[in-house]
């Protein structure tokens, strides 16, 4: 049996992922670089605990962590 592991950032956290991102990657084309694209870590938690998400070195929120079936 094959399985996958699905990672889903809830709406609040990808808004804050989005965020992140957009402002790193606007600051580094206004430097006159090439952007650099971001990290996350996601810290996994077995149920019922959340999965934390950090963005670089901000933590944003959490996500939802399942084992699937293919």
């Amino acid at each position: 049996m094959n399985q996958k592991l699905v990672i889903t950032l809830d709406e609040a956290t990808t808004i804050k992922y989005l965020e992140l991102a957009q402002k790193r990657t606007e600051a580094e084309m206004n430097a006159d670089c090439e952007p650099s694209g971001s990290s996350l870590r996601i810290d996994i938690s077995p149920d019922p605990y959340d999965s934390y998400v950090s963005c670089e070195n901000d933590d944003i929120g959490v996500a939802a962590v399942q084992l699937i079936n293919v």
